[in-house]
């Protein structure tokens, strides 16, 4: 690419982490492969146990595209800890994880970006969408609880507005680490972190908080990926679930921190969510798992506390 046009278009990072899923994998990686956007670097972290997507790599997409780079991980590191290598690799200005069994639609990082290079004063901080479900077999899904929109047109918005929102209602509304685009160094402290804390189940919503502190949202109410739903995420785990309110109630009770939930009318309401979803955990799991239930516990102590503030 001429100089100029580096100038015009900065690079992007896709950054793919993947682990013994070469079928989505590859899905994934031409999605990525077919972006509208003219200067894009993709980053692949092989985690596998396996050789396959290694050998899937060599024989059929190295040779051919110059623009892939790919780590083979001498030893599994985990997914937390994958991402957070492909982070510290990226050279590119933006940032956009692909989960590898999601996918992109082709003009996602284009339509993105526009937000970015008209962003002359650096004031958006974080450009997301809708994201359409699809299954296991990339059928479509109905939308749902799950990728409730944030409007129904484009917007760009206050940051802390929309934080207050995810915070209230416990609800991520930015989507999974697919969905958004950001700035690399926006980022200060290191993905799926906060306050020195890293988060096991909630990853993206530590960054998204952090990030939407910062500055404003770009919100584009079109679909520009698809999040895939299928049986092997770790959405099924219980211990996952557990983990998921653990972080929930670190990101509530830490978000003032940030400039979140100021007025006294949200911090009440964003510790009573969190309350909820530590009641419904000691409904849901049995009582004879003694460390789901002190698990529990210590949520519903550090938020009690908090309340008996108000």
């Amino acid at each position: 690419m001429k100089e100029n046009n580096k100038e015009r278009y900065p690079l992007v990072s896709i950054l793919i982490p993947t682990y013994n899923r070469p079928h989505y994998f590859e899905l994934a990686l031409t999605s990525a492969l077919q972006q509208t956007y003219p200067n894009i670097e993709i980053l692949v972290g092989d985690d596998s146990s396996n050789d396959d997507t290694e050998n899937l790599l060599l024989s059929k997409y190295l040779p051919a595209h110059s623009n892939i780079t790919f780590v083979r991980n001498p030893r599994t590191l985990g997914s937390l800890d994958n991402n957070l290598s492909l982070f510290e690799k990226a050279n590119g200005r933006y940032i956009n994880y692909l989960m590898d069994d999601d996918l992109f639609y082709p003009e996602k990082i284009e339509k993105m970006m526009a937000y970015f290079l008209n962003d002359h004063n650096e004031e958006i901080s974080l450009v997301t969408s809708h994201r359409n479900l699809i299954n296991e077999y990339g059928l479509p899904l109905p939308d749902g609880q799950l990728n409730q929109k944030i409007s129904k047109t484009d917007a760009i918005a206050s940051g802390i507005e929309i934080g207050n929102q995810i915070l209230m209602n416990c609800h991520n509304y930015i989507g999974e680490p697919t969905t958004p685009l950001f700035r690399k160094q926006d980022l200060k402290e290191p993905f799926g972190t906060l306050r020195g804390r890293r988060y096991h189940f909630s990853v993206d919503m530590a960054s998204w908080i952090l990030l939407l502190s910062k500055g404003n949202i770009a919100y584009i109410s079109e679909p520009l990926s698809c999040f895939r739903l299928h049986r092997d995420q770790q959405l099924q785990s219980y211990m996952k679930q557990v983990e998921g309110i653990e972080d929930l109630t670190h990101l509530v009770v830490n978000a003032k921190q940030y400039g979140f939930l100021q007025q006294r009318e949200e911090w009440e309401q964003a510790l009573i969510e969190v309350l909820n979803w530590i009641n419904k955990g000691f409904l849901y799991y049995r009582k004879d798992k003694t460390e789901i239930t002190n698990r529990l516990l210590q949520c519903q102590e550090l938020v009690q506390t908090e309340l008996s503030f108000l």
